[in-house]
């Protein structure tokens, strides 16, 4: 069973009602081949929590730091993403860099506000906020143009 069918049986037991999520085209992802990575273009099921996602199963499906770093300071990507400071709704959760932080159940999140892009690491995981939200990575391996 994959962990998003077991994530949809864990909410739909606790009472939520899950609609199926719609095919993701390519047109929703940013491919980074710098990184090896494809980026959501979009964060998306803002003002849940991380437990309310289930993140615990999914961390390696998110931006870590490095990868924040390098996206947000790199014109060709943070515009596309909303990583430049044009938006202040698009916060998203990030793996969580501190093993000290992660024992003391806090999560990191990537945000920007009007003076420039952040990184938080010591949110409570079941703390939900309007602006915050997701935006998976997942690995790709890009073939080499002659």
């Amino acid at each position: 069973m994959s962990k998003i069918t077991e994530s949809i049986k864990i909410l739909e037991k606790e009472g939520y009602k899950v609609t199926a999520p719609k095919e993701i085209s390519r047109e929703d992802w940013l491919d980074i081949p710098e990184l090896g990575i494809s980026v959501e273009i979009d964060v998306h099921d803002k003002d849940k929590s991380w437990d309310e996602l289930s993140l615990k199963d999914r961390e390696d499906e998110l931006l870590d730091i490095e990868q924040c770093i390098f996206l947000s300071n790199n014109n060709k990507y943070s515009k596309i993403l909303k990583m430049d400071g044009s938006s202040t709704k698009d916060d998203f959760f990030i793996k969580q860099p501190f093993e000290l932080n992660r024992k003391n159940g806090y999560v990191a999140w990537f945000y920007v506000i009007s003076g420039g892009a952040n990184l938080g690491c010591w949110v409570d995981s079941d703390g939900s906020y309007s602006t915050l939200g997701v935006r998976f990575c997942r690995k790709k391996i890009f073939k080499k143009t002659k």
